[in-house]
């Protein structure tokens, strides 16, 4: 069905055996700047499926861009090429080309530690860290330029096929080539072709360690996506400079800086496109295009149409390690969809994991690294279709119980339906549907309406009953109760109401700064409230990814919504909520003509009415703890290998 996706493409001097590429991505799953064989392993699976090539997580080249907790691997190092070793003859024992990606972060601290001083081109603070960088001179630069060359011979050494340069993101060399971040008035800087010195002296030295011979590539923003950054004109210019060189094999093609550029599920699908096939038509070299691309039909329009020559993937292999398996046998309708979340997979809490596929991250680690099939097939009673329940009832079937769904409305997913109901979020049902697919295959049955209130209910025999009911929202409380307070749940189940009066709403949530309160704050704001958003916390949005945290303000604001932290709801008055500074004790009263509280969650209680039957009985998801979806799926697919 994909011709052009799994046609081979030659490269240098090497052969891709498709044009799938998995994109570097850091796992975090090493030890004192080494890897692990949990990282060696993640690789494997993802190996095992046959991509064209992998880019591995970038490894830092000098000591002065390690970090404290040693979570990136250390190329420069003796002791990290065992490692390196193992994981690239792992890769070419499945026909993969295993290129390494090295990266000096300069001003970029990336949220951690470090025994040194950053170092930058120029010292111009990274709005993302707060101190400013020192300023590295020539023998700096020099020092640098030949740990790009050393740690390139040290992947050349270890069996890799190749190279490639972080030059995208607002990392060091692309610090050097942006006027944003580049203000020297040496040889270093000044122009174009000055501020790409640093990058032909890295490309040099690369070249002098490791031979005409060694596949060499370069990842460039595009668009840095920021006032006076590098911008796709910018990017002709330096494309230029890159091809007449004439010793760069390939180009990687990525949009945006540090903290915005992995793209979540609001931004829309192939977001580096046009500016890849602006390149390709450009120049003469090899492109990959990447960023949020995760449909094979989208992958074959982008190769047909000239956006690249090979097809850039991450996220979508984390969710889903069998996503090329399964689009060679023409089931892509059973690949686990990644919802782009940006959760698990880019909090690296404490390395990387998957919000809908438990396994990433613990492919060593029992249950998840593989259970076997079932001794004895169990009957599962599982009371509940909402995420935990459909993933619960996925893993037994799989491993050859019966398991039966019982819901008690009309339909499946849950209360994780209401949370793909608010704007730009609608891609969440992504998730529901694969479920849905995934349980007819296996023809489990599902029985609608119908609620299970005690044993009398369930009348078939059962050896185990699950109960995931999920939880309610709380009332609100008796105090703020009036005509004009709504809950927040009550926005998810019933949509914003119309605008009232001056069309001002306090929307009042309780600090957690998560999804569930913005995403009702969105909804107002669609639906033409001017919203005034309180929050007793000190931040705003602070538990939302923040490669999401940007855009969704931009849209707040675009609606002109204000917000105010350190801020209580202290009661309900006629045309006015009263707000309490936390801090002062200050009390200000704000006009409005409606007022939204996140009143919080209870868990669904059931248990204890099925005790005492003749089953296992257990508790997963929300109604066991009210949290995320990722913690109800980790639950049910934990408890779905033991049974």
């Amino acid at each position: 069905m994909y011709k052009r996706l799994f046609s081979p493409f030659a490269m240098g001097k090497v052969t891709l055996q498709n044009r799938v590429v998995i994109l570097p991505h850091g796992t975090s799953m090493l030890r004192d700047g080494a890897i692990t064989e949990d990282d060696i392993e993640y690789y494997r699976r993802r190996a095992a499926t046959r991509p064209g090539m992998i880019i591995t997580g970038a490894a830092v080249v000098h000591p002065s861009s390690a970090r404290r907790q040693r979570v990136l691997v250390e190329d420069y190092s003796e002791h990290v090429l065992p490692g390196l070793a193992r994981r690239a003859e792992m890769m070419r024992s499945h026909n993969v080309v295993a290129v390494g990606q090295l990266v000096h972060l300069g001003r970029e601290l990336i949220g951690m530690d470090a025994d040194y001083p950053a170092l930058a081109p120029s010292d111009i603070r990274s709005p993302r860290d707060p101190f400013p960088p020192r300023v590295l001179d020539k023998a700096g630069i020099a020092e640098l330029v030949e740990a790009f060359g050393h740690s390139a011979h040290n992947l050349q050494r270890t069996g890799h096929d190749g190279v490639e340069i972080h030059a995208a993101h607002g990392y060091l060399p692309a610090q050097f080539m942006s006027p944003a971040t580049n203000i020297r008035t040496d040889e270093y800087g000044g122009d174009p072709v000055r501020r790409f010195r640093f990058m032909r002296e890295v490309i040099e030295s690369i070249r002098n360690h490791c031979g005409s011979d060694f596949m060499l590539g370069v990842r460039l923003s595009a668009d840095e996506e920021t006032g006076e950054g590098i911008e796709i004109a910018d990017t002709l210019r330096i494309v230029e400079m890159i091809q007449q060189m004439g010793c760069v094999d390939y180009l990687s093609i990525t949009l945006g800086t540090r903290g915005a550029y992995v793209k979540d599920l609001t931004q829309p699908e192939a977001t580096a496109a046009r500016a890849a096939g602006i390149v390709k038509a450009h120049c003469d070299l090899p492109v990959i295009v990447g960023q949020k691309i995760t449909r094979p039909d989208l992958a074959e329009q982008l190769l047909e149409e000239g956006k690249g020559d090979m097809i850039g993937m991450a996220r979508a292999l984390i969710a889903d390690p069998e996503w090329l398996d399964k689009v060679r046998d023409g089931s892509f309708e059973r690949v686990r969809p990644c919802l782009g979340l940006n959760q698990d997979c880019r909090s690296f809490a404490p390395h990387l994991h998957c919000a809908v596929n438990p396994e990433a991250g613990r492919e060593l680690v029992t249950p998840f690294n593989g259970a076997a099939p079932a001794t004895g097939s169990r009957a599962v009673a599982i009371i509940g279709a909402g995420p935990a329940g459909l993933e619960l009832a996925r893993s037994v079937a799989l491993r050859g119980h019966r398991p039966v769904i019982f819901e008690a409305s009309d339909g499946i997913g849950g209360q994780f339906l209401y949370a793909a109901s608010v704007p730009h979020r609608q891609g969440l049902r992504k998730l529901i549907d694969f479920y849905q697919t995934e349980l007819r295959r296996l023809a489990v049955p599902i029985h609608l309406e119908r609620r299970i209130n005690g044993p009398q209910d369930l009348t078939d025999h059962f050896d185990d009953v699950v109960v995931a009911i999920g939880a309610q929202a709380k009332p609100v409380p008796e105090e703020f109760a009036g005509a004009r307070v709504m809950r927040w749940f009550d926005i998810l189940a019933e949509g914003a109401p119309a605008p009232m009066g001056a069309g001002r709403a306090v929307m009042v949530d309780d600090g957690t700064g998560f999804w569930w309160n913005y995403g009702v704050a969105e909804a107002l704001v669609v639906a033409g409230w001017q919203v005034t958003y309180v929050t007793p916390s000190a931040a705003v949005a602070h538990q939302i990814p923040v490669e999401s945290v940007g855009p969704m303000l931009a849209r707040l604001g675009r609606g002109n919504t204000r917000f105010r932290v350190l801020g209580q709801l202290f009661g309900v008055a006629d045309g006015c909520a009263q707000i309490i500074d936390m801090t002062s004790g200050e009390v200000e009263e704000i006009a409005c003509d409606l007022v939204v509280m996140q009143t919080g969650r209870a868990p669904n209680a059931l248990e204890q009415n099925l005790d005492g039957g003749d089953w296992q009985l257990h508790q997963i998801g929300d109604c066991l703890s009210p949290r995320r979806m990722a913690n109800a799926v980790f639950e049910a697919q934990r408890l779905g290998m033991a049974i």
